[in-house]
């Protein structure tokens, strides 16, 4: 198995808490993790969603300089911000796709993760039940 299918999508904040007002984007985000044992070059890889038409409306470009290693995070806010590596347990990227409105559906919305060569890493669909 190829080291780079071991990127996954571990969780996408979809709908913060509250009013969608425009101090919530950063609220709104992926996180992503090397679930592997190799330091992985994300440059290049691009972050989607999609509509309930399957097509793809936002696309997020990781810039070159973002490498994860063993068990280390990205978490991919959606409004705008100063991209940064903080050390930790486990350590992570806080990265901002610098978006003024919502990207993620409040119903639910798939995230698909693309290597730099177009091809699919991981998928991860979110869906809000509504109370009866």
């Amino acid at each position: 198995m190829k080291s780079s299918n071991r990127i996954i999508i571990e969780h996408i904040n979809h709908n913060p808490h509250g009013k969608d007002t425009s101090d919530k984007l950063n609220d709104e985000f992926v996180v992503l993790e090397n679930e592997g044992t190799k330091k992985i070059s994300l440059a290049g890889w691009t972050l989607t969603d999609q509509t309930t038409t399957g097509a793809r409306r936002h696309v997020y470009t990781f810039p070159q300089t973002v490498y994860l290693s063993s068990r280390e995070k990205a978490c991919v806010h959606t409004g705008p911000g100063e991209d940064s590596f903080e050390e930790g347990k486990p350590s992570k990227w806080n990265l901002h796709w610098g978006r003024h409105a919502f990207v993620w559906n409040n119903e639910g919305d798939t995230a698909t993760l693309f290597d730099s060569e177009g091809r699919k890493v991981d998928s991860l669909q979110v869906v809000t039940l509504k109370a009866t």
